[in-house]
């Protein structure tokens, strides 16, 4: 009997042991809240006008809701409103809003007084005073073609170059732009350093042009160790 006591006290204490290193059936994770075959909205009224193809897939596929932001107004940009995402701080857009509104009202402000202190005519016609035309030449000379990536091979670590794709050059330009905009003296606003780094990047300079090329630098001393990439 005793014997049948303690072997039933063993089994007790393995049953507990084993308890206590099981793991939960579910794991949170971070899910998308719609599954890849979901469409992008239409909601600009000059595409919703247009006639669909009968092979189109908005006829075929289920599509995403429209967000707060994305309305048919002339004023609504995509990239914009992108940019807008990525400035927000702890939830604040409104802020964020208001420091790009502010940034291209000194834009328009700056183009302005060049168009009008210029001498001649064809000098004027180079100025370009549409703040979002130099929005998106800026963006546009951010955008880096390539990036690096760490690959193990053989027990060494190599910097491998790879190509990127075109959300994540959109999205290192912004973040570089908006680094060089926030990197400033106190006495400074945000909104006058960011339209400052705007207008420089524009003409193909100031700190986010020169964080894409070296970038690229470092991508080119790299490019012997390209094929570790498959």
């Amino acid at each position: 009997m005793a014997g049948a006591v303690e072997q039933l006290g063993k089994c007790m204490r393995c049953m507990s042991v084993c308890k206590r290193t099981w793991t939960p059936a579910f794991i949170q994770t971070r899910t998308a809240i719609y599954q890849p075959i979901y469409l992008e909205p239409t909601f600009r009224k000059e595409d919703l006008q247009q006639p669909l193809d009968e092979l189109d897939k908005r006829k075929y596929q289920p599509i995403k809701a429209a967000t707060n932001e994305q309305t048919s107004l002339a004023s609504y940009d995509a990239v914009v409103a992108k940019f807008i995402r990525i400035l927000t701080k702890e939830g604040n857009k409104k802020r964020a809003r208001k420091i790009v509104d502010k940034t291209f009202e000194n834009i328009k402000l700056i183009q302005l007084e060049k168009y009008h202190k210029a001498a001649t005519e064809e000098e004027r016609q180079y100025i370009e005073c549409d703040p979002l035309t130099i929005f998106h030449q800026a963006i546009t000379n951010c955008k880096p073609l390539l990036t690096t990536q760490k690959v193990k091979r053989g027990g060494v670590m190599y910097t491998v170059p790879i190509p990127v794709k075109p959300n994540y050059q959109m999205y290192k330009a912004m973040t570089w732009l908006i680094d060089a905009g926030t990197d400033k003296e106190r006495d400074i606003r945000v909104w006058d350093k960011l339209a400052y780094e705007l207008l420089n990047a524009a003409q193909n300079e100031g700190k986010g042009v020169r964080k894409k090329q070296e970038l690229h630098k470092l991508c080119e001393a790299n490019r012997a160790y390209a094929h570790f990439r498959w």
